[in-house]
């Protein structure tokens, strides 16, 4: 029988660690880790780097009149970015739908994953470059290298969690997203010290000492320790049971995370003590800066126009049985469409701090959040908003409750710098779609304020795009109220631009699921319907009913399906057709048949529909199909499209597909003359 004689102290933790002949050292293969990884930072920054100088050089060619198509690259250079760009998207965008009965499982897009499977080949090959992992003399090698490249990741992991950080910073990506390369990177971490223990653990078993080591050994009991810390933070940071209470969640993980730092500092050398010293310093900076800028935005006394000890007062108003709207006039902080800030009332929800989409723009000089009540904090937003709202008075500008914000976060590419844009939103998700919107609007008008161009980093002044599609996807007609006014204005506006000769065009159409004024015949669809050629307008009469020939053309032109994203959502919604002609004349769902004529329909039957947005705003029953919408804007798109989706996650992954199977289809960028199709998708949840 072999014997083993151990090489190496293990009290010492590698302070005296000799490899064998031809093995790197430990500290040379955690520099081989941060070498790839820096690599993988610098290639982002440098991506980031050439979008914003694509930006700028479109913006500014957009002035010229004789560049008609600033949106199409036309150097050599920027045609090789577009074909780089459109192959990567085309397959970084592509998510697996998988369904098994009612349960929906919706997968990671392919970049992301890819990225995490190299990060994990990484890690692996750093565990065991020349090390033989059939050698039981070599097992002590692999649990020291284990051990190292263990903690060398702390430093990233920490980077990756900051609201504030610098990967995000030189990424030009928003903590939101990171957070997610955060949990993954945090998981690897766990899966690296598992090898850890495994190959002491069974070194120490050659010899059934492993109990012995457990109980009389410190420097054991303290990596035991950390690991059981490591493996609850990373159980804990799970979906299922993150989503059963956000406030619980990050106290116990900040809780957590000390625990665990403080056994992993007694556990490892002094030489290695370095990257723990790392996350710390990372971590306290991102705390200072978010403690300072919160003072500045929520203190008085840094804002000449703010009164009272807080800056920021908010009202709460309910807009029907699970919504708040949340507004702060006159907020201290600038901020751009699509970002999001916390959310802090401790009167009404202590202790509590929630992530909410801004559904302003600057322009309104006022924060305003659409709030869905869900439980905890959201729950108590509604319950208060119930209770104090309507015994306000209505001539008065309530001053409302002292809240506090720290934000404002999240980044995403200039949209005006795109040809065409198609945005989809489901529900609350119009909440992020509409101020986007809005805010190329302002561009088109020329009245955005200066304050959105003081850093140098930002584009110039003007806009690029020429056409917007917006769709919006709702329960119930109530709902279009939350943004009603906004989008008027917005059809106002775009009039007014094209009277004055301006070549743009929006095209707003508004989905209806789940209402039975609308869906059951009761109401007809009114208002003005857009004809193929954009920004034209064809008047129909409301008192106008489809022929037997164009109810036959209207049998082609929806589809009767269920969805994967209806049947998770709808909850015996019967409009789940799939509208794929908007300009067809089409027949309401009947939804009241289905549900045996409930008394109370009879008495709906004589109401008058009511006109809730400008009757150039198409009002329809189904669901929209988003392959067609995104195909027909990409067809007449003269420069590179930009698709932004915003909901629940089947409608993404929907829409994300849809633009990379069109990509694809169209063969963009790689000779036919189709421009590109860019994606950016927000997901409900919590980052």
């Amino acid at each position: 029988m072999a014997s083993i004689a151990p090489r190496h102290d293990h009290s010492g933790m590698g302070g005296s660690m000799i490899m064998a002949p031809g093995v790197p050292d430990l500290f040379y293969m955690q520099q081989i880790f941060w070498a790839f990884v820096g690599t993988a930072i610098g290639v982002a920054t440098i991506a980031n780097i050439l979008n914003r100088i694509l930006c700028h050089h479109r913006i500014i060619s957009s002035r010229n009149k004789g560049s008609p198509t600033p949106a199409k690259p036309r150097s050599f250079f920027f045609q090789a970015h577009a074909t780089t760009s459109a192959v990567i998207r085309e397959f970084s965008y592509y998510s697996t739908p998988i369904s098994f009965r009612n349960i929906h499982i919706y997968l990671p897009p392919v970049g992301p994953t890819l990225v995490m499977v190299f990060y994990v080949v990484l890690i692996t090959v750093c565990v065991f470059y020349r090390l033989n992992t059939k050698d039981l003399l070599e097992f002590e090698d692999i649990g020291y290298r284990s051990g190292f490249i263990a903690v060398a990741q702390l430093p990233l992991i920490v980077l990756l969690s900051g609201k504030r950080n610098i990967i995000g910073f030189l990424s030009g990506m928003g903590y939101e997203r990171l957070s997610w390369f955060h949990r993954w990177t945090a998981r690897c971490l766990l899966f690296t010290v598992l090898i850890h223990m495994g190959y002491w653990l069974t070194v120490w078993d050659k010899y059934d000492y492993i109990l012995v080591k457990i109980k009389e050994d410190p420097l054991t009991q303290r990596g035991i320790a950390a690991g059981s810390v490591l493996a609850w933070l990373v159980i804990s940071s799970l979906a299922p049971i993150r989503g059963l209470s956000y406030e619980i969640f990050v106290i116990q993980h900040v809780i957590s995370w000390i625990g665990f730092v403080v056994a992993l500092w007694f556990h490892i050398p002094d030489e290695n003590r370095v990257w723990v010293w790392l996350p710390l310093g990372i971590w306290a900076f991102d705390r200072f800066v978010r403690a300072v800028c919160m003072i500045y935005a929520n203190f008085s006394i840094f804002h000449k126009k703010s009164t009272g000890f807080l800056g920021c007062k908010a009202t709460f108003e309910p807009l029907d049985e699970s919504h708040t709207r949340i507004t702060i006039a006159n907020p201290p902080v600038t901020w751009k469409a699509g970002q999001h800030m916390f959310l802090t009332c401790h009167v009404v929800a202590p202790l509590s701090s929630h992530p909410f989409t801004i559904a302003s723009i600057p322009e309104d000089e006022k924060l305003e959040f659409i709030v869905r009540a869900k439980r905890g904090a959201t729950r108590r937003f509604f319950k208060y908003a119930e209770k104090v709202y309507p015994s306000l008075p209505s001539s008065t500008n309530p001053k409302g409750r002292s809240v506090l914000i720290d934000g404002p976060y999240s980044t995403i590419r200039p949209l005006r710098q795109f040809d065409s844009l198609v945005f989809v939103a489901g529900s609350t998700g119009a909440a992020f779609t509409v101020p986007l919107m809005r805010d190329v609007v302002q561009q088109w008008i020329g009245t955005t304020p200066e304050t959105s161009q003081r850093l140098g980093l930002s584009p110039p002044a003007g806009a690029v795009t020429r056409h917007i599609r917006f769709i919006w996807v709702v329960k119930r007609k109530s709902s279009v109220g939350w943004f009603g006014q906004q989008l008027d204005k917005v059809v106002h506006d775009v009039e007014t631009l094209r009277n004055e000769g301006v070549d743009v065009a929006v095209e707003i159409s508004i989905y209806v699921t789940c209402d039975d004024l609308l869906t059951s015949g009761k109401s007809s669809i009114t208002g003005d319907r857009r004809d193929s050629s954009r920004g034209q307008i064809a008047q129909r009469s409301g008192s106008e009913s489809p022929s037997d020939e164009q109810k036959k053309d209207f049998s082609t032109s929806t589809e009767e399906v269920t969805s994967q994203s209806s049947a998770s959502s709808s909850k015996g919604c019967c409009c789940t057709r799939v509208i794929t002609d908007e300009d067809a004349i089409t027949s309401p769902c009947n939804c009241a048949s289905r549900r045996k004529q409930e008394a109370s329909s009879s008495t709906t039957t004589s109401e008058k529909p009511k006109t809730i947005v400008d009757p150039r705003i198409a009002l329809l029953a189904g669901r929209p199909h988003v392959r067609n919408i995104i195909r027909k804007t990409a067809e007449l798109a003269l420069g590179e499209v930009a698709v932004v989706v915003c909901g629940p996650p089947g409608l993404v992954q929907c829409t994300r597909n849809a633009a990379a199977a069109i990509s694809d289809d169209r063969a963009v960028h790689k000779g036919t003359g189709a421009q590109g199709i860019y994606v950016h998708a927000e997901t409900f949840g919590y980052a």
